[in-house]
């Protein structure tokens, strides 16, 4: 400093060093980038040669697989002990594509007893498929993974059939006509998909059974009638291992073989009581039948063998038939009855279910029918009677929901669904939601109409049931939409109320929306037939009286009785084991 004046140096910038080392360091970044573009690129070209070399094994894979595929074979089982396991993976798609082809061009071909499967897979999982001996498909994922076996004749329309009978229906159960020996007599019998059994009284075997709709079968006077010896009981076979029908989800219960399968339990008790379904006991060298039923009702009854055939009130007609297509049949010959069965207005049942030795079984084995199936139509009035197909006449298009004039019509397409459990000879189905109205009930609580004996489908029985683990959703859904307390007992509407009543909905696997209409479940008061006849446009001034007959009170499972099948066409195939349900006016 000098002169007092600060000499302030301008910082000075070295810029030799940066001119010195600038071009070493723009070399030497060039050179490091240009190493590593030749380094991706070597990466790079790694990559894609990897990529084309499993492109090239992947379709070699599929090619081969192709060779060996055994599509030209599906109308047929497919063979457990030689089929690889299924992988679930990208070729899912393809896969079914490829099935959806070639059943594309099989809209028309004859349902047959043998089925054919489609699978439906998500998740990532290998599956291995075993023949449970049933005609179904057991798969047993190695991972947890969610697994559908779809058979392919799932969809495939019913058979068509000309051998459509009438239905009459009285105190809420629809009965047939029944020739019954040589000359013919007929006998009135409750339609009933929930029994195995055919019987009636017999005279002069039985002079305190009740007076029914019909005279008492005559044995003496049919020449072609026969009584089953010991050696040959008929009634008292199983299907399977007897144990089985007792054994987890089977029949399980105190409900009996017939109009009261509701009320089935699983307990050790009932069990020793339901052993009575397959009774084999001699007596006098007959084979004798004791049958009990849940509310109290029994009959016991003997095996004869007779020509059987179904017939309507025209008895001309119905003779000729007989003639023409009757067979042998073995029946119980009643020799007793107690409770309903002494008082109600049918003769007998008639058993529909699954078992060997009934109606549908025995005609196709001697060739009177084509398919080993049948439908039933149920409207208030009656309905009808298919065997070995369906009845509706007018093919699978349906009509317009308000024409309902013509005879057996549909008037919605038929959907399937497959039978829910083996080893049972009741129809049962999968419930996948139930709804009050718009109100649908907590899907964690299907479990409880699903589990042990399930939802059966049951012509013989009149009403619906639930299971009463249901009952409080049941209830609070009902008494939001209608502002009434729900029970069985009789209340007063006038038309107006009655029309916000709400439909009570069943949707079973495979999308079937099982409806049932307050027409329906609701009884009227007054019994007689013209105050049972509840249609969509049957007005009325003033209130009049109604009791709900859908009950939220069974101990386990459900029972979609015969007023939840009316108006729909109910199509039982047995060898396919699938349900079709279509609406329908049921006119005969």
């Amino acid at each position: 400093m000098a002169g007092g004046t600060m000499n302030m140096r301008r910082p000075t910038v070295t810029t030799s060093s940066l001119s010195v080392t600038s071009p070493s360091f723009d070399a030497d970044h060039h050179a490091a980038m240009k190493l590593a573009r030749i380094t991706a690129r070597s990466r790079l070209r790694r990559v894609i040669r990897m990529l084309l070399f499993c492109g090239v094994f992947w379709m070699t894979l599929r090619l081969s697989s192709a060779m060996l595929s055994p599509l030209p074979s599906l109308p047929h089982t497919p063979d457990s002990s030689s089929s690889p396991p299924l992988s679930v993976g990208s070729a899912t798609n393809s896969a079914q594509n490829m099935l959806r082809a070639i059943y594309s061009t099989k809209k028309n071909r004859p349902l047959s007893s043998t089925p054919v499967y489609n699978t439906t897979m998500t998740g990532s999982a290998s599956i291995s498929i075993k023949s449970d001996g049933h005609g179904h498909l057991r798969a047993k994922p190695t991972l947890k993974t969610q697994l559908q076996l779809q058979p392919s004749y799932l969809n495939e329309s019913a058979p068509y059939t000309s051998l459509i009978y009438p239905l009459h229906s009285r105190s809420g159960t629809h009965h047939a006509y029944m020739y019954i020996g040589s000359p013919p007599q007929r006998q009135t019998l409750i339609v009933d998909t929930g029994s195995r059994l055919t019987a009636f009284p017999c005279q002069p075997h039985c002079p305190d059974c009740g007076n029914h709709a019909s005279g008492h079968f005559q044995l003496n006077a049919s020449l072609s009638h026969s009584i089953v010896t010991c050696d040959e009981c008929k009634l008292s076979q199983a299907d399977f291992p007897l144990e089985q029908y007792f054994a987890g989800d089977g029949i399980g219960g105190s409900s009996g073989d017939g109009p009261s399968l509701r009320g089935a339990q699983n307990n050790k008790m009932n069990n020793r009581r339901q052993r009575n379904l397959l009774p084999n006991s001699c007596v006098n060298g007959q084979c004798t039948i004791d049958q009990r039923y849940t509310e109290g009702s029994s009959w016991k009854a003997f095996e004869v063998k007779d020509k059987v055939w179904l017939g309507s009130d025209d008895e001309t007609l119905s003779l000729e038939q007989h003639e023409k297509f009757s067979t042998p049949f073995v029946f119980g010959c009643q020799v007793s009855e107690n409770g309903l069965f002494r008082s109600q207005y049918a003769d007998g049942i008639m058993g529909m279910s699954m078992y060997t030795q009934t109606l549908v079984g025995t005609w196709l084995e001697h060739k009177s029918i084509s398919h080993n199936s049948f439908s039933l139509c149920f409207n208030r009035k009656g309905g009808h009677l298919s065997l070995g197909g369906i009845g509706s006449t007018y093919g699978s298009r349906p009509t317009e929901e308000k024409h309902n004039s013509s005879e057996g019509r549909l008037r919605t397409l038929m959907q399937f669904t497959p039978f829910a459990k083996e080893k049972v000879w009741y129809y049962t189905v999968t419930v996948t939601s139930i709804s009050v109205g718009k109100h649908m009930l907590p899907k964690s609580i299907l479990q409880y109409v699903n589990d042990h004996k399930g939802t059966i489908v049951d012509s013989g029985t009149t009403d619906t049931f639930i299971s009463h683990k249901l009952g409080k959703p049941f209830t609070f859904a009902w008494e939001k939409i209608t502002g009434r307390q729900y029970h069985n007992r009789a209340q007063q509407y006038t038309y107006e109320e009655f029309k916000e009543l709400p439909v009570i909905t069943f949707e079973l696997q495979g999308g079937i929306r099982w409806e049932i209409r307050p027409e329906a479940y609701m009884e009227p008061s007054n019994n007689s037939d013209k105050a049972s006849t509840i249609g969509p446009n049957s007005r009325w001034e003033g209130k009049r009286g109604f009791t709900s007959r859908v009950y939220v009170d069974e101990p386990y499972g459900a029972v979609l009785g015969s007023n939840a099948m009316m108006d729909k066409e109910i199509y039982f195939d047995i060898p396919n084991r699938r349900l079709g349900v279509a609406k329908a006016t049921c006119m005969y």
